[in-house]
């Protein structure tokens, strides 16, 4: 057997020194293959006698010339096609090169077309206005020089504007949107100056065809803008529109006419806005309404007319309002930007129009709630459709607050400002918003501020309240934040608020103890404070151990190391000796009992050892 495989292993090495000069050739190509991949038995470029027919160990039995072969293909023999490999000098394979992996580096921003920014887009933007000067010029010197009388000056400026609209029409219908937006807004303009013109300067036309006429120009400029979907010729419509007022001449303006104008323009150009999603126009529609009626009251004689003009705000803004709650909620950057900007305009119009409380019935006051029941309805229906509102809310929010400041005294605005600004935030956590949350802290932080510069003189007054409810709100947020899965800011801001607490706790029981020993003497006065400051920190140790919170239990400690430095800090300059006597006694004793206190917790922590319980010696 081994003689046979040694006769075996001689033809195989005979067979490959005959295929080596065709074997180096790299583009010679591979003999043909089976199924399995291995070179068929008996075919060119394989030479070597038929395998026999006898089975022997590690061959497959009865094989033939007429059979493949089966067995493993010869040691190191790769019958696959062979491409030549790269030996450059500098070509490293096993290098991380993305050139040589073949890597293809991102493509650069292509250059800015100054050529075309400059000559497509803003040369006729610039132009436009000076040719608009030269014909104003030249129209000028024309009516100087008696050539052009009033008509005939105000048929021009129509045959411009319709020249304009015209060369406008052909310039975007071959493609140049700049240079067409421009002419069909100038074209407009021009068409509005001539009515203009024909109205107030020469007296040709009365004020109802005038008007009339604005509205067409207008009504043009929408159509042109909607069949070209241009948003700029949208917002040139929109800000003309609401000028048109001030363009008509009446020598007795009239409240209902001039809001009602402004106030179905402003809903008409804010609902075509929506449909054909013209975000810019949209803004422009909501926003620029205040302008023309702030400076409509203040240049007309309408101070007995200031509950059309806070009609004409609560309408835009109650169908902003009912927009955003029964529409679909898909713009909800639009919905936060227009409603909560636009209740703080329509606050401000509150208190302009109404300064103060007039005759029997409270307007501002009245106007605050009724908008504060709006939105907190409005947050509600959401919450109960499951959808989420967190605008709603925010602004329903500072809807109570501002109502709250207005039907309270001043002295009593920071305590309101806690209270709402606790359930401002407690709401927020439970609603997940941060909205919500920032809108309530800043309310919350109001109150804060207010009451930290309040001095107690009377234990039953406003700045006692404010000081009670501040150390309650700040506990409560603490114990809501520490079962708050997601806390806004950090895992510590509980503990932050207690160690907060703690300290502003110190602050208000100074000042009511100051208020009870006002009538001492100066070395009592000090004596008392002293013992109350340890009485509490006593309180603090004593709740320590009862919840079993490590973290109050040296809080305490804290506290009182601290009354010990201001005794000896504040107290000892100012008494007599036995004022210091009684101190140094008092704090000692107190010191003394709890540490036998701690002491005692301690070793009844440690669990008792049983009888059964066998010790090593």
């Amino acid at each position: 057997m081994q003689q046979e495989l040694a006769e075996l292993r001689q033809e195989r090495r005979e067979a490959g020194r005959t295929d080596e000069p065709q074997q180096t050739s790299h583009n010679m190509n591979p003999p043909p293959v089976d199924r399995q991949g291995y070179a068929a038995y008996g075919q060119p470029g394989i030479q070597g006698q038929p395998y026999p027919q006898q089975s022997m160990p590690g061959y497959p039995p009865n094989v033939n010339q007429n059979q493949p072969y089966q067995g493993q293909p010869p040691y190191a023999y790769n019958p696959g096609p062979r491409t030549p490999t790269p030996h450059q000098p500098e070509f490293n394979p096993y290098a991380y090169d993305r050139q040589q992996q073949g890597h293809t580096p991102p493509e650069p921003k292509p250059p800015v077309d100054w050529e075309h920014l400059i000559a497509r887009v803003w040369l006729p933007r610039v132009f436009i206005v000076v040719l608009l000067l030269g014909v104003l010029w030249g129209f000028t010197a024309a009516v100087s020089a008696g050539y052009l009388t009033e008509p005939v000056r105000c048929l021009l400026g129509v045959v411009a504007a319709a020249v304009m609209y015209w060369l406008g029409e052909r310039q975007l219908r071959s493609q140049r949107e700049a240079l067409g937006q421009v002419l069909l807004g100038g074209a407009v303009g021009v068409l509005i100056l001539s009515v203009f013109a024909a109205h107030e300067l020469y007296d040709l036309i009365p004020s109802g065809l005038a008007f009339a006429l604005y509205i067409l120009s207008i009504a043009l400029c929408v159509f042109t803008a909607l069949r070209r979907r241009s948003q700029t010729l949208m917002i040139i419509a929109t800000v003309a529109g609401y000028l048109i007022p001030f363009l008509v001449h009446s020598t007795h303006p009239n409240a209902w006419v001039f809001t009602g104008y402004e106030t179905v323009f402003s809903l008409a150009m804010i609902a075509v806005a929506l449909k054909f999603e013209f975000r810019a126009a949209y803004f422009v529609a909501v926003g620029v309404l205040h302008l023309p009626l702030l400076i409509g009251y203040a240049a007309g004689d309408f101070g007995e007319s200031r509950h059309i003009f806070i009609a004409a705000v609560f309408i835009q803004h109650a169908v902003l309002l009912g927009y955003a709650f029964f529409a679909p909620s898909l713009r909800r950057l639009d919905e936060t930007l227009s409603l909560f900007p636009g209740y703080g305009i329509m606050a401000l119009w509150i208190y302009t129009l109404y300064p103060f409380a007039e005759g029997s019935i409270h307007w501002r006051p009245l106007m605050l709630i009724v908008w504060a029941l709006a939105y907190t309805l409005a947050a509600w229906g959401k919450h109960m459709q499951g959808q989420r509102a967190p605008v709603f809310a925010a602004v329903a929010t500072s809807a109570w607050f501002l109502w709250t400041l207005d039907i309270l005294d001043q002295s009593y605005s920071p305590a309101a400002s806690i209270v709402v600004g606790t359930a401002g935030i407690i709401l927020g956590l439970k609603l997940k918003s941060y909205m919500q949350q920032i809108t309530a802290a800043l309310v919350f932080f109001y109150g804060l501020s207010g009451t930290l510069f309040l001095v107690i003189h009377d234990i039953l007054s406003a700045q006692t309240l404010s000081w009670v409810l501040l150390l309650i709100g700040i506990a409560v947020l603490a114990y809501v934040l520490r079962n708050t899965s997601e806390l806004p800011i950090s895992e510590r801001l509980p503990d932050i608020l207690m160690w907060a607490d703690a300290l502003l706790a110190i602050i208000f029981i100074s000042q009511i103890t100051n208020v009870f020993t006002a009538g001492l003497s100066y070395d009592f006065r000090h004596l008392v404070l002293s013992a109350v400051w340890a009485l509490y920190a006593i309180a603090v140790i004593v709740c320590g151990i009862v919840i079993q919170r490590q973290m109050v239990r040296i809080a305490g400690i804290g506290l009182l190391f601290l009354t010990l430095m201001k005794v000896i800090i504040v107290d000892l300059p100012g008494v007599t000796v036995a004022v210091r006597a009684i101190l140094f006694i008092g704090l000692g004793a107190l010191g003394m009992v709890v540490s036998r206190l701690l002491y005692k917790r301690k070793n009844n922590a440690v669990p008792p050892i049983s009888e059964e319980t066998s010790i090593e010696p």
